[in-house]
């Protein structure tokens, strides 16, 4: 993996976390069903960029 790798998977979460909150504004029932579900892609996010850190650390990930 590299830098670019995880840029695009960042891009990717930052799409579906951008349809989930559109889908919580709009749907009622996916606010009720699916809250919890949002609320963890968006610990993603912040999950993924220490990960990168680590793994940067470890000299698997180069720039």
């Amino acid at each position: 993996m590299n830098t670019t790798d995880f840029n695009k998977l960042n891009g990717l979460l930052s799409k579906l976390e951008s349809a989930a909150n559109k889908a919580s504004r709009e749907d009622g029932s996916f606010r009720k069903y699916h809250n919890e579900s949002v609320a963890t892609l968006r610990a993603m996010r912040a999950n993924l960029k220490h990960l990168e850190h680590g793994l940067r650390t470890a000299n698997i990930v180069h720039a």
